[in-house]
């Protein structure tokens, strides 16, 4: 019984098609934004690093809120390149669920 409460949940949040699955997001961070990002601190490379976006804040002071970073993945803010049209909506919000764990 255990075994089967176990899958259905594995397979609710793989199947979720609105909600952002944070495990899904690191694959695709690491594919699109680990080259430019660093998730474990907050130095920069090309982008700023984003640990710490957990707790509210971005590195440039701004709000690390669902709403604020799907803007700057779709609009690709000053260096950075939009993703608006480069990955999938369900990508987004995976990406979104992971950036919030950091």
């Amino acid at each position: 019984m255990r075994f089967l409460l176990i899958v259905a949940a594995a397979a609710a949040i793989w199947a979720s098609p609105d909600q952002g699955s944070s495990v899904r997001g690191k694959a695709v961070f690491e594919t699109n934004c680990a080259d430019c990002h660093d998730p474990e601190s907050r130095e920069e490379r090309v982008g700023p690093g984003l640990k710490g976006a957990k707790d509210g804040k971005l590195p440039d002071g701004r709000p690390a809120t669902h709403d604020k970073l799907l803007d700057i993945i779709n609009t690709g803010p000053a260096e950075m390149p939009s993703f608006k049209d480069r990955i999938s909506e369900q990508d987004k919000e995976d990406v979104i669920a992971y950036v919030l764990t950091l």
